[in-house]
């Protein structure tokens, strides 16, 4: 008759932390007792056990409550005799809590996958609604201070093209004098001194075009399609929506993930991010319609609009993306189309400028700057 091992060695975790306790396990009719060279034995009785994993290394977990609270204590015994002997010397008591019901996995991974669904949902829902409550109530000042804060980061041109530079801000002008009643932004055009095929909105009225934007364009007309869709951005509070919505997921991730310290230290660094303009589909689509709306209004050839957002579609690519860590500059241009990176692209878009024209087809339409050359003045490719 083999006689049986009543002495193991295992791994002892107290559930409060994940540090690892060495200690000597011995099996008794009543109770398992765990012993650490300078502290009093632990002793476990078998009702109040379960196994946890029932195959080398074995698991038994024993709920515990006390003033900190409940959690739950482990130990791991890799012996492959120790599953054995636990039965043979406590066959009543702990081997029938052994064959009692096991853990469904699939139920709670189902479960989990459920939770993760909704909270998705909540994170992506919530923010919008949140920002759409907000925006109306956030004072101009904070968005020209934004705005401001997010254009020291980028390398504008410092000393642009004089002439090249009238001719954007002048196109400004004119459309701002066709916005409808008054507006509070002071609407500047600023360049970036990079080949991107790019154009940003930042909150509180400047407005950012790349030069590789410029090289595009044949013609002013073309530009001012662009530029009416950005102070569209800005007239609606588009980039300033967009900082809230991101603003709201990063506090609500923090704070799910019981992250409190991320929470403050998000508000501050996400209104400096660039990346937090990300637009949606709708305000891009939104930005669309009144941007034509505003040429229209302007008496500004409409073709222009549509003839640049063909050639941007022409060039959509995939897309290099710089490192994220190394900030746009002159040494790390991209060669090809990026405007609809960040501006959703589709056919769907540009059919619905063009049907939005339909109706002017047969109006008259004078040059917006006639004695200006614009490929002699502009930026080379």
């Amino acid at each position: 008759m083999t006689a049986r091992k009543l002495q193991f060695s295992g791994i002892f975790f107290d559930g409060r932390s994940s540090q690892k306790h060495h200690v000597d396990v011995e099996l008794t009719p009543q109770e398992i007792i765990l012993k650490e060279p300078g502290n009093e034995p632990i002793r476990w009785a078998y009702p109040h056990l379960r196994w946890a994993a029932e195959t080398s290394p074995f698991h038994i977990e024993h709920p515990i409550a006390d003033k900190n609270g409940e959690h739950l204590e482990t130990l791991v015994v890799e012996d492959r005799d120790f599953y054995a002997s636990v039965l043979k010397i406590a066959p009543e008591s702990f081997s029938a809590t052994a064959k009692g019901p096991s853990f469904n996995w699939k139920l709670y991974s189902a479960g989990m996958l459920v939770l993760v669904f909704f909270a998705y949902v909540f994170i992506k829902t919530v923010p919008s609604f949140l920002a759409d409550q907000m925006v109306d109530k956030i004072p101009v000042e904070w968005e020209v201070t934004v705005g401001q804060s997010i254009l020291k980061m980028l390398p504008v041109a410092q000393k642009p093209d004089p002439e090249v530079r009238k001719v954007l801000q002048d196109t400004v002008d004119l459309l701002e004098q066709s916005v409808k009643g008054d507006q509070p932004y002071d609407l500047k055009v600023y360049i970036l001194p990079v080949k991107q095929v790019n154009a940003l909105a930042l909150p509180g009225g400047p407005i950012v075009i790349f030069e590789g934007l410029l090289s595009k364009a044949e013609s002013p007309e073309e530009l001012a399609g662009v530029i009416a869709h950005e102070i569209q951005h800005i007239l609606l509070r588009h980039s300033t929506r967009g900082i809230l919505r991101n603003m709201a997921e990063s506090m609500l991730v923090s704070i799910f993930l019981g992250d409190v310290n991320s929470v403050m230290e998000g508000v501050i660094n996400l209104a400096g991010e660039l990346e937090t303009l990300g637009l949606s589909r709708e305000m891009e689509t939104e930005a669309d319609q009144k941007g034509m709306e505003l040429i229209l209004a302007a008496n500004i050839d409409p073709h222009g609009m549509i003839r640049i957002f063909e050639k941007l579609i022409q060039e959509e690519s995939p897309q290099k993306e710089l490192p994220e860590e190394k900030p746009i500059s002159e040494d790390n241009d991209m060669e090809f189309s990026f405007y609809f990176s960040t501006h959703p692209s589709g056919r769907n878009r540009l059919a619905q400028l063009e049907k939005q024209m339909e109706s002017h087809e047969n109006r008259i339409w004078t040059p917006l700057f006639p004695d200006l050359a614009w490929n002699d003045i502009k930026p080379a490719n």
